[in-house]
């Protein structure tokens, strides 16, 4: 698997029975954090149909290369189980496991792929229409040392931000991802322009990360950027360069 395309809540469409409807596969929480030492964490899987859930996780090994995501297997993490079956109104723990514990300096970054899977009898179905939903899930195994904060939040000082031809350049310096919500373009005349609502995504520690600004939004020379951080209370200007 060379790209991983879509991260949060990414739908995918593939052909079973028309009768069938998509399942309700609800999980929390929608990112984890190990820190440096810890060995194990927890997934919870809601079932909220009316029907059986059956579910495939896996933890694959995420970078960031050329302004791009990409995911590979390893063997670093492991989900169990791997298969499971969720009964209608029902949970399921999934566990996270590292195998070989150890601190680190710089930020190590997973995604857990957690697949809705065909019932038996939709994959006996010859025809028709079938939603199927792909949860994925950041995972981060945390380094020795925290990200530094000032005023409750997130310092800048080892990311190098660009805006260039209509795209976010971010090249992340230091030893911890940032992620990226809420982009709004300042213009020279004050005016507040929203440019992505919601997550814009992350930069990954010492990798680069670009994001393309809508053709619509107008940018003029000497504006401003401004995102929250993290989770940051607020939002803070990006220091452009």
């Amino acid at each position: 698997m060379n790209k991983l395309r879509q991260f949060i809540c990414a739908s995918i469409v593939s052909l079973y029975s028309l009768s069938s409807l998509a399942a309700s596969l609800q999980v929390a929480p929608i990112s984890v954090a190990f820190s440096p030492q810890e060995k194990a964490k927890e997934i919870w899987l809601t079932n909220t149909s009316e029907r059986p859930i059956r579910a495939q996780t896996r933890v694959l090994i995420w970078s960031q290369v050329a302004g791009q995501d990409q995911v590979n297997p390893t063997r670093d993490l492991v989900a169990s189980p791997s298969i499971t079956e969720i009964k209608a109104g029902e949970q399921q723990l999934i566990r996270i496991i590292r195998i070989a514990p150890q601190n680190t300096a710089v930020e190590q970054t997973y995604r857990l792929l957690i697949d809705e899977l065909p019932s038996s009898e939709q994959a006996d179905a010859q025809t028709g229409l079938q939603l199927l939903l792909q949860y994925s899930i950041p995972v981060f195994i945390q380094p020795t040392d925290s990200i530094a904060m000032r005023n409750g939040l997130t310092l800048l000082n080892q990311v190098n931000f660009q805006y260039q031809n209509q795209q976010l350049i971010v090249k992340n310096n230091a030893k911890s991802h940032i992620r990226i919500s809420e982009l709004t373009y300042i213009n020279p005349n004050g005016e507040r322009i929203p440019l992505i609502n919601g997550l814009v995504g992350y930069a990954l520690a010492g990798q680069s990360m670009r994001w393309d600004i809508p053709e619509s939004k107008k940018i003029l020379p000497n504006g401003k950027f401004e995102a929250r951080i993290n989770s940051d209370g607020l939002a803070q200007m990006l220091p452009i360069q």
